[in-house]
């Protein structure tokens, strides 16, 4: 979808909020070796070394991460979290907006990790300050991809005339299953963290502005990603073939994406790609001949914060505004999450 120039859709600030625990790299082994006896200390040490990831900050303690708990009780500890953070990330991104939320017209809230019926955007509302009348969009089905569906969906809004704030909160820790030793798990447990994303797109005014977004089904992969929701709780769904997938059907569809809206690979001055993993990274980089610096924003936000789901691509964005790189005025920045079917959001953004 070609976005028009009257009014534009401008990103005007983005912020971040996490819990309390952060745990680092020598704290994540230990903790996972005792959570995986089965597997030799070295490997899980390998792998812990080789994510990408430095620090993490997740909503237990470390202590509550060896408890036995229910679904019942994770989920209640997850609309409880899920609504403090939110909270803080959106107050910070409509400070930095230098917006007001009585002047918010739409409210999207993203999630995956667990369930609240009503929404959180209807307990985020009373402490923000929201209308009444606000228009409430609840995406819970989008996994990693719902932050740039999300954005994507708000440039739209504010091409209408509406001020729109987005927030993304995954805990990715309170969907771990107590007593799954299997590989997927044991990965997932080295790779995601907890947090939440806000930002707020208006009609007009400065930040990048986004110029076109896009979204891409591949046929047949929709056992790749997602999740197995039973007693048990959300259940991760992670396989390892998922690089090789993106490496065979990426290219085809960021061409046809690019083409549709006037560009090629070469008017691409920033990719912001959703921190999937280290080998996804690795391969986007390897299928554009990338150099080391060129995702450092998306491997800074793997180093930080780990995985966070449908947050990650936002903090990618934020890195890159808190940074204020410098792209070519006639080139666009590049930004895409990949989520569960697989599906593929993308967005180009005129930098300013």
């Amino acid at each position: 979808m070609i976005l028009t120039s009257k009014p534009s859709a401008h990103v005007s600030a983005v912020a971040m909020a996490f819990p309390e625990t952060c745990v680092d790299r020598e704290t994540a082994a230990n903790t996972i070796e005792l959570l995986f006896p089965e597997h030799e200390p070295e490997f899980i040490r390998s792998l812990v070394e080789r994510s990408g990831v430095e620090t993490r900050y997740i909503v237990p303690t470390l202590a509550e991460v060896f408890a036995p708990t229910s679904f019942t009780e994770r989920n209640a500890q997850y609309i409880e979290a899920a609504t403090v953070l939110g909270a803080r990330a959106c107050r910070e991104a409509l400070d930095r907006a230098r917006t007001r939320a009585a002047d918010i017209d739409v409210v999207i809230d993203v999630s995956c990790t667990g369930i609240a019926i009503p929404a959180l955007d209807v307990a985020l509302s009373p402490l923000l300050g929201l209308r009444a009348n606000v228009r409430r969009i609840p995406i819970t089905e989008s996994g990693c991809a719902a932050g740039a569906l999300a954005l994507g969906l708000a440039a739209t809004l504010a091409q209408a005339g509406m001020r729109v704030l987005v927030v993304a909160v995954e805990l990715c820790s309170l969907t771990m299953v107590r007593g799954d030793r299997s590989r997927t798990n044991l990965i997932a447990s080295v790779l995601f963290g907890d947090g939440a994303a806000a930002a707020v797109v208006l009609p007009g005014g400065p930040g990048p502005r986004i110029e076109a977004v896009g979204s891409h089904l591949i046929p047949g992969t929709s056992a790749t990603m997602g999740f197995h929701i039973g007693d048990h709780g959300l259940q991760i769904v992670l396989q390892r073939e998922l690089p090789s997938v993106l490496v065979e059907h990426l290219p085809a569809a960021q061409q046809t994406f690019l083409r549709e809206h006037g560009r090629t690979a070469a008017d691409i001055g920033l990719h912001l790609i959703h921190p999937g993993g280290r080998r996804v990274l690795e391969a986007y980089s390897a299928m554009h001949g990338l150099r080391d610096g060129d995702l450092r924003f998306s491997r800074e936000s793997l180093r930080r914060y780990g995985n966070l789901s449908s947050a990650s691509v936002l903090s990618v964005l934020e890195l890159a505004l808190a940074a204020n790189v410098a792209v070519p005025p006639e080139k666009d920045a590049f930004l895409m999450a990949i989520g569960p079917g697989l599906s593929l959001e993308m967005m180009l953004l005129r930098w300013s």
